[in-house]
């Protein structure tokens, strides 16, 4: 099975179905339906309901015990070539045909599951994680037969029918796989002590609910060897030496190449820079990378939306904040008119984190809190698994995973970009109009009548940048957290209008602070058109918008 099909396994097969059901679904696929049994009255189920009924009840079998439920959405490393080679080599001294999905995963360690396919046919899948076979080879000293004695090991639960008991893994299964694994590395030419080498380092001293104890799993490797030596009719069997040369060791993948972002500066030209992810460390996965940039490049095409996650060695001295914020600007991430922006700074190597979003997306996004997930990944990732030759891998999913999940909140809201109004005061008439058609009789259709979130474009003078909370004008409930400052301007026609704004908003516009006197071109996002409902029927008060941008007019 192919790695694209890997990506749509549906689920992993979890616990015990009766030995006629496993059989009646591996049965001859033209085989007529079973008739209804004389004691329910029902039809017996079909192959497809079989397989659907197996596939709801099956466990995985890990190395060291640890319950895995494995999401096949999670299941996309490419393993290493010499893992692929491992599994390879184990099976070519079993006779039968190399027939596994290997995929590196988040898993604990290694396990074997069965999966569904994109068809529902089951396939037998070896799931391993790079990071703890790394540390396999740190804890025998290099021992290149450590990580084959864990393959084999898991390839001995699929040939023993353990991932299709439903038990998952259990002290007398487990010693089984342990079994094989020495059997089929002394049939490779492993010695004894390499046969045992991952489990002397690894394994538990004492038994657990579904593993046995170190002492008991390597007599288990030890009797499978002695086994595979004295049906080979070798002699000298007992001294434990081995016959054959050590499996290679793939070179450590070649790191992303290094690119370098701009060093930040206030008073610098702003560029588009061309990029949605940039990873200054290198040691991000490029192929996982790869997904995120076609990610956040289908979300600008389809709504207009431009969010930049940038990884980087050198805050230059800045706070994560200011950094990100100055980014958003010198990069010119989003048109600057629409706030429709955003940059997600990471600098693991600081331990620190930060987002900078322009107003249309801050309004968007205001419940999230990435920079905690970010700092999070930091502690419990970058130092365990992303400073050796190998860099991230499979771990770089799930720093990826916190920026994907804020795209979805965009693309479930289905926002875009557009300008709807260019004056208050056409504002102002639409809803009078719409209301008079309801009191005719109309009955409400969103897409008429619905006008909270319009982008507006508009000109007015800044009449009070400190205008205090009061009923209809200004939204005390608003201002109260400091995440947003109020200011009002009049337009030409007369009509006030509240802006809410972003402190930071500020630095990101061209055209410098605002000044009271002074007329500018406004674009924001519409709260409320200004008609308030009340016992005494309906009160004109301001309109409000979220204020993304402005641009002196003198």
């Amino acid at each position: 099975m192919s790695r694209r099909s890997l990506h749509r396994l549906v689920r992993p097969l979890p616990a015990a179905l009766p030995l006629a059901l496993l059989l009646a679904a591996c049965g001859e696929r033209d085989a007529a339906p079973a008739a209804p049994t004389a004691a329910s009255g029902t039809a017996a189920p079909s192959r497809a309901e079989l397989v659907e009924q197996l596939a709801s009840t099956l466990q995985a079998c890990s190395y060291d015990g640890r319950p895995e439920r494995l999401d096949p959405a999670t299941l996309t490393g490419t393993p290493p070539a010499d893992c692929r080679s491992m599994v390879e080599r184990v099976m070519g001294y079993t006779g039968l045909p190399q027939n596994f999905v290997v995929t590196e995963g988040p898993v604990a360690n290694a396990a074997a599951v069965i999966l569904l396919d994109e068809q529902r046919v089951p396939q037998r899948v070896i799931a391993f994680n790079r990071d703890f076979l790394g540390e396999v080879r740190a804890a025998t000293n290099g021992n290149p037969w450590a990580p084959v004695s864990i393959m084999a090991h898991e390839i001995g639960h699929h040939l023993s029918g353990h991932t299709i008991t439903g038990t998952g893994s259990q002290p007398p299964i487990e010693l089984e796989a342990d079994k094989f694994s020495g059997f089929v590395l002394q049939r490779m030419g492993a010695s004894l002590a390499d046969a045992k080498s991952a489990m002397q380092s690894l394994g538990a001293d004492h038994v657990t609910a579904t593993h046995p104890a170190r002492n008991d799993r390597l007599a288990a490797i030890q009797d499978g060897w002695m086994e595979a030596c004295t049906q080979a009719g070798q002699t000298g069997c007992q001294a434990g030496a081995g016959t054959g040369t050590a499996p290679p060791q793939a070179p450590p993948p070649a790191r992303s190449a290094t690119v370098h972002l701009p060093a930040p500066s206030a008073t610098t030209i702003p560029l588009k820079y061309g990029r949605f992810v940039v990873d200054e460390t290198g040691r991000l996965d490029p192929e996982l990378l790869k997904g995120l940039e076609a990610t956040l490049y289908d979300l600008a095409q389809k709504q207009g939306i431009e969010l930049a996650l940038l990884v980087v060695d050198d805050l230059h001295g800045m706070s994560a904040q200011d950094y990100a914020w100055t980014m958003l600007r010198q990069l010119r991430i989003g048109k600057l008119d629409l706030g429709n922006g955003g940059v997600f700074v990471v600098a693991p190597n600081q331990g620190t984190s930060a987002v900078a979003y322009a107003p249309g997306v801050a309004k968007q996004l205001e419940f999230g809190n990435p920079p905690k997930q970010f700092d999070s990944w930091t502690a419990e990732t970058w130092q365990r698994y992303c400073l050796d030759d190998d860099g991230c891998g499979i771990s770089t999913r799930s720093l990826l995973n916190i920026v994907e999940s804020q795209v979805r909140v965009l693309t479930s809201s289905g926002r875009t970009f557009r300008i709807r109004f260019n004056d208050i005061q056409e504002i102002v008439d639409y809803t009078a109009e719409r209301q008079a058609e309801r009191a005719a009789g109309r009955p409400w259709d969103d897409a008429r009548d619905q006008t909270i979130g319009a982008l507006v474009r508009f000109s007015a003078t800044v009449k009070n940048l400190q205008p205090s909370p009061a009923q209809f004008k200004v939204n005390e409930a608003i201002l109260k957290d400091g995440r947003w400052r109020a200011l009002v301007v009049e337009t030409e026609a007369g009509n006030e209008v509240t802006l809410y704004m972003q402190p930071q908003t500020e630095q990101l516009m061209p055209g410098g602070r605002l000044e009271t006197g002074r007329r500018y071109t406004f674009v924001g996002e519409l709260t409320t058109p200004g008609q308030f409902h009340s016992s005494a029927g309906v009160q004109q008060g301001n309109t409000q918008l979220w204020l993304f941008s402005y641009d002196p007019l003198q």
